[in-house]
């Protein structure tokens, strides 16, 4: 069996959470925002654009289901809000093969 993919740590204070983004959580955003997961895809916004705030919670939001079913819903807002890129690190380990996955709120591209 393939190891599991997708799993980061995040730190809330005191506490610890394992966020996993596998493929049932892939799925999931599937269903929401389609099979080419486009808002997702397209979260490298230009500079001075707000990024999509509900496709970054929802990634959080997804990805604390596996292990922390029960956690209240405004633990995945603090984590957001004290790790932009957290969404973004969450792509990058469920789709480590891809360079590239997880740009969610990037910076201009250097010339």
């Amino acid at each position: 069996m393939a190891s599991f993919t997708g799993e980061v740590i995040a730190k809330l204070g005191d506490e610890e959470y394992c966020l996993a983004l596998g493929l049932r959580g892939v799925a999931k955003l599937q269903e929401q925002y389609g099979a080419n997961l486009d808002p997702i895809q397209n979260l490298g916004q230009e500079e001075g654009e707000l990024p999509d705030f509900s496709v970054l919670l929802r990634i959080v939001d997804v990805a604390l289901e596996r292990h922390h079913p029960d956690a209240p819903g405004d633990v995945a807002e603090m984590l957001l809000a004290a790790d932009m890129a957290l969404p973004g690190k969450l792509l990058t380990a469920a789709f480590p093969e891809q360079k590239g996955a997880g740009k969610a709120g990037k910076g201009k591209a250097r010339r």
